[in-house]
């Protein structure tokens, strides 16, 4: 298990590496920038990479403060606390106005209880554009700033052209019903970002594209395969069905300002 861990840390910070316009260290770890996207809070944050055993939430706050602060940023993002570390500091964090994440790294190690597989299909960024336009304007964040919303859809062609992004989905008739990403990179592959029109869920559909993608991944020579999610929502169940064990539990805290939108994703359930 503490091998497939460490893979998908390399793994995740090479992609990281791969996708920012810029990277560089802060007291605990790496900030991660994409100065293209400075209103996608995952482009720009802070990655904790070292214990913070003695570390209070008024050092991580003020650290976010003066580099994200200092790059211009309105919104402040930790991520990768290790489980104790996040357990620990989660309450103080949040008397400082942060919100966390408490996310489940899964990786598929036994076949799924069934493949339904066969109703998805791989298309290309430009096909799958008009959907992730439509799910961003169906949310609070878009809602709020529908300039972002064409942000979100153009940051999945920076993800073609920097990792090679695969795109996966089911349709209904000639509309997009659900989605997911792949990212591949050294035998590793992350299945991201799934989504499905709330219309269409309850039929399968997402298990159909997050299996589609795995397929796609094992016949690429892959041999490690994973997804994240949270750890207190539905989904991770979902997975369960699919094969996927969890191996790793880490935490992540945001804080943001009234006028900043909510632009993490696009109403995933992971």
């Amino acid at each position: 298990m503490e091998a497939d861990v460490t893979r998908i840390r390399d793994f995740e910070r090479s992609i990281l590496e791969r996708v920012s316009t810029r990277v560089e260290p802060f007291t605990w770890g790496t900030a991660f920038f994409d100065e293209r996207f400075p209103k996608r809070w995952d482009s720009n944050f802070l990655l904790v990479e070292r214990s913070l055993e003695g570390v209070r939430a008024e050092d991580l706050a003020a650290e976010a403060d003066r580099v994200l602060g200092g790059a211009g940023l309105a919104h402040r993002e930790l991520a990768g606390l290790a489980d104790a570390d996040g357990e620990r500091l989660a309450p103080e964090l949040a008397a400082l106005g942060w919100e966390s994440d408490h996310i489940v790294t899964m990786v598929q190690r036994r076949e799924p209880d069934r493949w339904n597989d066969d109703l998805a299909e791989e298309v290309d960024v430009a096909t799958v554009r008009p959907a992730l336009l439509e799910l961003g304007s169906r949310q609070p964040w878009g809602k709020a700033d529908p300039a972002v919303v064409t942000v979100m859809a153009d940051h999945r062609r920076a993800l073609v052209e920097a990792i090679g992004a695969r795109f996966f989905v089911v349709r209904v008739g000639r509309r997009i019903a659900s989605l997911c990403e792949l990212y591949t990179s050294d035998g590793v592959a992350q299945v991201e970002d799934v989504s499905t029109f709330e219309e269409d869920r309850g039929r399968g559909y997402a298990r159909a594209v997050v299996l589609a993608a795995v397929r796609a991944a094992r016949e690429a020579g892959n041999d490690l395969v994973y997804l994240t999610a949270d750890e207190t929502d539905w989904p991770k169940h979902l997975y369960a069905k699919l094969g996927f064990d969890a191996v790793r539990l880490a935490w992540s805290f945001l804080k943001t300002r009234s006028e900043t939108p909510d632009t993490r994703g696009s109403g995933e359930p992971n």
